[in-house]
């Protein structure tokens, strides 16, 4: 095999080809089949994002399942904006700082899978589609948390819950949607 050869792996023909000439590559067996990874520090550093990753999702979806599925309930069943409002206090730094370690990681892990975000939504590329969905979802995510913060909660009283309720459910469904496609990006896509 030629230089020429060597510094451009070929993946399987659904994924893209990715050009290594800056640092040797590697097919990643912690990686879907053909996926390849560049530098080399990268390498090493992989398992770490994936489990700090998980573990923030965690904390995230968690949460949400938390508020969506035992404290809301209550409170609406009780008429009780003031169990939200505590729950959302206790949980929001928590669950925001693992957000934000959910889109540091998820960001960097998708430079990863996908070098110079080349293939992204390409439909060629099962691993770029599954990411364009996470960011996707992840638009969604911002788009309610900020009309919820901004709008929803500034006004929430025991008799408008519902409308909050709606924007808990929403984000619920999104972070479970979160972890379903990372799930499906680990384990190569859909096929």
């Amino acid at each position: 095999m030629g230089r020429q050869d060597a510094t451009r792996l070929h993946a399987p023909e659904s994924m893209t080809p990715v050009d290594c000439r800056s640092a040797p590559c590697s097919v990643a067996p912690s990686l879907p089949s053909g996926v390849a990874r560049c530098p080399v520090s990268d390498v090493s550093v992989f398992p770490l994002l994936v489990i700090v990753h998980a573990l923030a999702a965690t904390v995230w979806t968690g949460g949400h399942l938390v508020l969506d599925l035992g404290v809301l309930p209550r409170a609406i069943r009780v008429q009780s904006a003031a169990q939200v409002r505590a729950c959302e206090e206790t949980f929001e730094p928590l669950g925001l700082t693992a957000l934000a370690i959910q889109i540091i990681t998820g960001i960097w892990m998708g430079w990863i899978y996908l070098p110079g975000f080349q293939g992204l939504f390409g439909p060629a590329n099962p691993i770029g589609v599954l990411v364009g969905v996470k960011l996707l979802l992840l638009a969604c995510t911002a788009v309610l948390a900020i009309h919820a913060r901004l709008r929803l909660i500034p006004n929430l009283s025991d008799h408008n819950l519902s409308g909050l309720a709606w924007h808990i459910r929403g984000i619920t469904a999104l972070a479970i949607g979160f972890v379903v496609v990372g799930a499906l990006i680990r384990l190569g896509g859909l096929g």
